[in-house]
């Protein structure tokens, strides 16, 4: 017998006592109802932690084997179009990141097209895919610096193409401002859509000093752009975290990262002579480097200080900036200099050079709070080297505090002057290569490529239970439905037609949006453009009077010459 249950409960009955059956079964039905409910919700969460795997304080990078056993999620190769915004010979963590998921996937048998802005694509990247498809790009007036696909018909029509010549199963796409393109070939075919996240570009627009409109513009549109997507994928646990704070809600799993032990380890040291070159000719002192993008973002001057603190205290330290970027040439003046004690050469290293400097070198170290997954910092411990760095964002999944080096407070000279004295005096002691090498062991390719692959997989998934709860088949096997008799009656096709019309609509509803974003984006070229054509209209308007006047005049037997009249 259920109990009576007193007003203002967490049940919300009256105190009435259930003297009627149909009072008790309507109480025992909400129990039941609740209990299913919280069973369902127990079972969801702990298939998701199933998913993830289990931490170990730096996020879902050590997961334990993802169980694939699942009917739903069936295994085997999968067909999918890949755009990424950045492809090498592109120089940047995404680069660097595809290049090897693309490698990886085509070792495990699965059918790739990619879509790029690059027309010198890598070789390596273009013998690891199946089709390339290239589209026209442009550079942004409030990101000069890099190029992304135009918002065009052209563009559209190519990628609408590469989606039924390759029958894609998934779709992966980077977020860019090209988005709405790939949005409505995957809205109008009905293929899943996985949307991925790598650049914080709130915080990069707000260091490049961008008006704040369009700072807040970009946070507006990235929560709109994931909305629409089937799914969201980032790259650390960190930065997930920060993504939802924006409105942004990511796949429990992550992509994490690798750095490539064919490529990166210790043995490093005893090729070419870096410790010589990087020191000029002092190779007992201590050298610490950077490397990466020299940007504003990057806050290489934050290092450029706390190594000039140092030897204005009598410390042998150098400090090597190793890169190109935007403002690399603030600190090429400086190299050389015995008060700074910087080596700077703007130019990027190839993979083999710059694991030589990482294993020659004492620290590697950034003083960037922009980093969404700390590449630089994996690639180094790979080496056995220690790394410093702030305690933000992507380096909080990858650095073990005290085992694989130092995490200091964020933009805190004394926080970051401390650690470094530590390494300074007991470097070795404190950091040997083989505790360095262990506290990385699970950041493995085979992980990387298998919680995207799953990732993939959950986004289809998600697709076809959508599509199935209505009867619809994907787009791109209707045929095949048809042929099993799926289309038999008149009442799946009308189903289908429906079905068809509500994944055209948004589609639709994409062309405002690329319109949006077109003028948005080309604002300051706009505006220039305009203004252009406003003074060359002066101009000719000024050019007709005049011709129009002389006309008069010689009409009339006048020719005007200065202020005289002649007849």
């Amino acid at each position: 017998e259920i109990p009576p249950i007193a007003r203002g409960s967490a049940w919300g009955f009256s105190t009435m006592e259930p003297s009627t059956p149909s009072v008790l079964m309507r109480q025992r039905a909400i129990v039941k109802n609740r209990e299913l409910a919280k069973q369902a919700r127990e079972a969801e969460a702990e298939a998701m932690r199933r998913r993830a795997g289990a931490t170990d304080g730096r996020g879902v990078f050590t997961a334990a084997p993802i169980d694939d056993s699942d009917s739903e999620l069936s295994s085997g190769a999968m067909r999918m179009l890949i755009y990424s915004h950045s492809l090498p010979p592109w120089v940047d963590g995404v680069s660097t990141r595809f290049k090897s998921h693309l490698k990886l996937l085509k070792e495990e048998g699965h059918k790739v097209t990619v879509v790029t802005i690059e027309d010198q694509l890598d070789p390596q990247v273009r013998s690891s895919v199946d089709h390339v498809v290239h589209v026209d790009s442009t550079c942004l007036y409030w990101y000069p610096a890099k190029r992304f696909p135009d918002l065009t018909l052209r563009n559209l029509k190519r990628i609408w193409d590469a989606c039924v010549r390759s029958r894609a199963q998934v779709m992966h796409c980077t977020m860019c401002p090209s988005l709405p393109l790939f949005f409505m070939c995957a809205r109008a075919l009905n293929i899943p859509l996985m949307v991925s996240i790598h650049t914080d570009s709130v915080t990069l627009l707000e260091k490049c000093g961008q008006p704040w409109p369009i700072v807040r513009l970009c946070g507006a549109l990235e929560p709109l752009g994931t909305w629409f997507a089937d799914a969201t994928y980032t790259v650390s646990p960190s930065y997930s975290a920060i993504l939802l704070q924006r409105g942004i809600r990511c796949l429990d799993l992550t992509w994490g990262g690798y750095a490539n032990p064919a490529v990166f380890h210790p043995g490093r040291a005893s090729s070419g002579d870096w410790r010589h070159k990087l020191s000029f000719g002092h190779p007992d002192d201590f050298i610490l480097i950077t490397a990466g993008r020299v940007s504003p973002e990057k806050n290489v001057e934050f290092l450029v200080e706390l190594v000039r603190r140092f030897r204005s205290q009598g410390h042998r330290v150098w400090l090597a900036v190793i890169g190109d970027g935007p403002a690399a040439a603030d600190f090429a003046p400086l190299h050389g200099s015995e008060d700074a004690g910087i080596w700077c050469i703007p130019g990027f290293l190839s993979q083999v050079e710059l694991a030589e400097v990482y294993a020659s070198v004492d620290v590697v170290a950034s003083a960037s709070t922009f980093e969404t997954f700390g590449y630089t910092a994996l690639e180094a411990m790979q080496c056995g080297t220690p790394f410093l760095g702030p305690r933000a964002q992507g380096f909080r999944d990858t650095v073990a505090h005290g085992k694989g080096g130092y995490l200091f407070d964020a933009r805190d000279m004394t926080s970051a002057a401390h650690y470094l004295e530590l390494m300074l005096q007991e470097r070795h002691e404190l950091f040997p290569p083989r505790q360095v090498l262990d506290s990385i062991k699970d950041f493995t390719a085979a992980n990387c490529v298998r919680r995207t692959v799953q990732a993939y997989r959950l986004s289809a998934e998600q697709r076809r239970r959508a599509t199935a709860k209505y009867g619809c088949a994907p787009a791109l096997e209707e045929g095949e439905a048809a042929a099993a008799g799926g289309a038999g009656s008149g009442r799946g096709l009308v189903r289908r037609a429906c079905m068809q019309c509500v994944r055209t609509l948004p589609a639709l509803l994409m062309v405002f949006f690329i319109g949006l974003n077109w003028c948005l984006l080309h604002a300051p070229l706009l505006a220039c453009w305009a203004a252009k054509q406003l003074a060359r209209a002066r101009r000719t308007a000024g050019a007709t009077w005049d011709r129009s006047m002389r006309l008069t005049n010689l009409t009339r037997n006048r020719v005007l010459v200065g202020t005289q009249v002649i007849k």
